[in-house]
Formats: C-alpha cells, sequence, structure tokens
C-alpha cells in the first residue's frame, strides 16, 4: 500500500524507537491527569484543581489523539497474518481485558457507594448495558477492537481515499444514536493515520534527534501556539481539534525523541511498556483517594491533592498488578490459555512487540 508505515521494530532498532514508550507513559498520564481533575471538580469549583488542571486543559486537544495514533503505529507488522492470529491478538485481546474489567469494575464502583443498584436484576441489566455502553474508562479497550477489525477489513483501499474518509468522519461526526458507530469517527482518523504513517512518525523522531536545536524551537512554538489557544477557548470546535490533535501529536513524538534517552526518563518509559496495568487499574483508587484527600487536613491545597492522587492512582495501579500476580490472579492483566484463539508466542521479541502494542 503505497504511504503504508512498516514500523520496523526488530531488536537492533529497540534504542531508536524507545521514544514510543516515552509516548505512551507520557500519554498513560495525561490521561490519568484527566480523570483525577474530573474527579476533583466533583469537591472543588471548575478550574480550582491546581497545576493539575492547566496540565489536563492543554493536553485535551492531543492526548486521546495520541493513544489512538501510537496503537496503530506497530499495525503493519501483523495486518497480514492468518485472520485467527489476527483476530486473537488485536481483537480478543482487547475484548477480553474490555469484559473482564467491566465486570470488576462496575461492581466495585457499587460497593463503594457509586450509583448502586436497588436490586440483583437492575444489577444484572446494569451490568449487560456497560458490555454495550463501555464505563468510563473502558470505551477505549473496545474501540481499539473496534478499529483494528475495521483497519484490517479496508486495508486493500488505497490510503488517498480512506484517509481524507476518516478525516470527514472525524470533522463531521455521525449521529445515529448507535454508540459504537457514532463513537467509530471521533479518533479513527488518528489511528489509521498511526498505521498508514508510521515511517513518517518514525522519521520525524530521527530528525529531531539529529536536529535538536530546531527541534526544540520548534516544540516551544507550539507550546505557546496550544496553550494560547486553549486560554482564548479557541480549541472547542472539531476543525481546531482535529488540526491541533495531529499538531500535538507531532510535538510528542517530537519531545520523546528528544528526551527518551535520559536517565530521568526511565520512569515514563517504563509506565509506557506497562500502560495497560496503569490504564486498566487507576480508576479504582481514584474514586477512593480524590474524597479522602478533599476531606483531610490538605484538603484546600488543590496542587497538593491532585498531585497525591495521581501518584497515587498510578501507584496504586502497578502495586495492584504486582500483587495481583504473586497471589495467582495474573489473569486480570495477562490472558489465560483458555482466553486465546492461537497459541502465545514465548520468545523475547514477541513478548516485546505484545508490550509495544498495548493499549493506553
Amino acid at each position: 500500500m503505497a504511504g503504508q508505515g512498516k514500523g520496523n521494530t526488530s531488536g537492533g532498532h529497540r534504542s531508536r524507537h524507545d521514544w514510543v514508550d516515552f509516548a505512551k507513559g507520557f500519554c498513560i498520564v495525561a490521561v490519568v491527569t484527566m480523570w483525577v481533575v474530573g474527579e476533583m471538580q466533583g469537591y472543588v469549583n471548575r478550574g480550582e484543581a491546581g497545576w493539575l488542571g492547566y496540565f489536563a486543559v492543554f493536553a485535551k486537544p492531543f492526548r486521546m489523539p495520541d493513544f489512538f495514533l501510537i496503537s496503530g503505529l506497530f499495525l503493519s507488522r501483523v495486518i497480514d497474518r492468518p485472520w485467527r492470529h489476527y483476530l486473537d491478538t488485536k481483537v480478543v485481546h482487547y475484548l477480553y481485558f474490555f469484559v473482564l474489567w467491566t465486570l470488576i469494575v462496575v461492581p466495585a464502583t457499587w460497593l463503594l457507594g457509586h450509583d448502586t443498584p436497588a436490586t440483583a436484576t437492575e444489577a444484572l441489566s446494569d451490568l449487560a448495558w456497560r458490555l454495550y455502553d463501555p464505563f468510563q474508562m473502558l470505551w477505549f479497550v473496545m474501540m481499539l477492537s473496534v478499529y483494528f477489525v475495521a483497519t484490517r477489513l479496508l486495508r486493500r483501499v488505497p490510503v488517498w481515499l480512506l484517509m481524507p474518509a476518516a478525516l470527514l468522519l472525524m470533522l463531521f461526526p455521525l449521529e445515529t444514536g448507535i454508540y459504537h458507530v457514532d463513537r467509530f469517527g471521533v479518533y479513527f482518523g488518528y489511528f489509521y493515520a498511526g498505521h498508514v504513517f508510521a515511517d513518517r512518525f518514525f522519521a520525524m523522531a530521527d530528525w529531531a534527534r539529529a536536529h535538536r536545536r530546531r527541534a526544540v524551537a520548534i516544540v516551544l512554538v507550539w507550546a505557546l501556539i496550544n496553550g494560547t489557544l486553549v486560554k482564548l477557548q479557541l480549541t472547542e470546535s472539531i476543525l481546531a481539534t482535529t488540526v491541533l490533535g495531529f499538531a500535538g501529536i507531532s510535538a510528542v513524538v517530537v519531545i520523546s525523541a528528544l528526551v527518551s534517552e535520559q536517565r530521568w526518563a526511565g520512569l515514563l518509559k517504563y509506565l509506557g511498556r506497562t500502560s495497560i496495568t496503569v490504564y486498566l487499574g487507576f480508576y479504582l483508587p481514584m474514586i477512593v483517594l480524590v474524597p479522602l484527600l478533599r476531606g483531610s487536613a490538605i484538603g484546600q491545597q488543590h496542587s497538593l491533592v491532585g498531585t497525591l492522587a495521581l501518584v497515587g492512582c498510578i501507584g496504586g495501579a502497578v502495586l495492584m498488578a504486582e500483587i495481583a500476580r504473586r497471589i495467582g490472579l495474573g489473569f486480570l492483566y495477562e490472558r489465560p490459555s483458555w482466553a486465546r484463539l492461537a497459541p502465545a508466542r514465548a520468545t523475547p521479541q514477541a513478548t516485546d512487540e505484545r508490550k509495544r502494542q498495548q493499549p493506553a
């Protein structure tokens, strides 16, 4: 397919593409920040979430677009594999976590006093509904499986035809009332761009490393423009959101390429490699931590509350996963054999590939 990125990331190129892990780590922090700020604003006036509030608003145009684009970067490595293998790694994989964590998170929120159903029938009905209309952050995991199927089915359509069509769906959203149909067009263009233009994003990262001063200058100009437009509330139109989404994605690629080799970047690269763990696990710690911190002696120190909540949510998610694996509950984060259509590959390269292609 003309212009389609290959995303070549063999073992010899791992250091060259470490920026992808950093970018994923940055995005997962940005997304958790958004949720923490949203939860805090149930307890404080809008805009009073400290520095986290400013960061959440600044990152709004590009945080989810970047997630979806990164998810498509390495798709060309597997898109032509047999359907059985493809469905296993790109559809069943995500649906497994979507269904499992829906059955975990929704009842857990009830136990914590959030929208608790009055009867068992109502509870079962609510759970069934959430398998159609995803609960909170789980929509991303479900939509990834939809995007992977759509891209496979449409892979013979020329890029010059499908990319403009995807952009039109973003600019003119569907309003059918059917969740999956309406949601499909919102981010598919970013995901598809990550797939077909992967080589260009990798080339952009290489250019940034080779021309650091110019890259830094470009990032500073972007940050000024993005921040100004956000401050002036000029980012709410769909066209502005789309343009700023792609601009922000490019900026994150450049920033990640520039700093991913630094020692201090190791934490974000780790979060990027384990992004599925953080994404699935941060919500429950958040809805416990934020009200506890807000009700404590530091409750009016919004920046401190937000910072502690952010660190606690991410750290709590990682700790939950580690404990789960140690006590025999690893299936919460790794699919067991019965939930696979094809045998799992056990090679180090395949393991690295699976980590890089995890969501969020």
